[in-house]
């Protein structure tokens, strides 16, 4: 039985465990948004308000497909395929609704309801990429408001995949009751053809947040 000087060392060499709330997500940031330079600033401001305001997001997950090969009196599993699960991301809802008018838009991207048509998949399939950070070395917290931002310095990335020709399949709908504190969210699925591991890191200076504390003494 390993002993805990053993899983201390065990620990420090790998760099600590990996924390669930290390993450960050790279969405496409062409829809919705204007062309121009213009453009180009909310596209950059999009992609960084996403990463702000997403609460949660699963890697994804891959699953074997096998047959049963009888080979004399024994019976066993070959591999014939494989399967992808679908991904699914939540962002907490601001008073421009910004996340749900994007994923409106990318929707309509994707369908058209007033002819009853969908469009061809190069039109609306887009890489995503999900990373797992390390805990910073230093990690400096500001509240603005209801939102904390978090500023790491040394931080790194862990893990990194990139979903491709991902789209979203499912924008769930939104629950609308009469909880003095209650947040709105919006819940993603997302399916892709296919997902890879990358070599992708992250910058040394790094900005995440969410919501704080404060909001509960902002909404009473």
């Amino acid at each position: 039985m390993a002993s805990i000087d053993e899983l201390k060392s065990l620990v420090s060499t790998k760099m600590g465990f990996a924390m669930a709330n290390q993450f960050m997500v790279e969405l496409p940031s062409d829809f919705g948004r204007s062309g121009g330079f213009l453009g180009q600033i909310f596209s950059f401001l999009n992609g960084n308000e996403f990463n702000l305001l997403c609460a949660s997001a699963t890697l994804p997950g891959r699953q074997v497909f096998t047959a049963d090969r009888r080979i004399g009196m024994e019976y066993q599993k070959i591999a014939y395929g494989y399967g992808n699960e679908d991904v699914s991301m939540s962002f907490y809802m601001l008073n421009d609704y910004g996340v749900k008018k994007y994923f409106d838009s990318w929707y309509d991207s994707t369908i058209a309801d007033d002819q009853g048509v969908a469009y061809y998949k190069n039109n609306y399939a887009r890489d995503i990429k999900i990373h797992q950070l390390r805990k910073p070395i230093l990690n400096k917290g500001v509240d603005l408001g209801p939102i904390s931002v978090n500023i790491g310095i040394g931080q790194g990335t862990v893990y990194s995949c990139r979903l491709v020709d991902a789209f979203p399949t499912t924008i769930s709908a939104i629950e609308l009751n009469n909880d003095l504190d209650g947040l709105v969210q919006l819940t993603v699925q997302l399916s892709y053809t296919k997902w890879e591991p990358i070599n992708d890191s992250q910058g040394f200076l790094s900005v995440a947040g969410g919501f704080s504390g404060g909001l509960s003494n902002l909404l009473g």
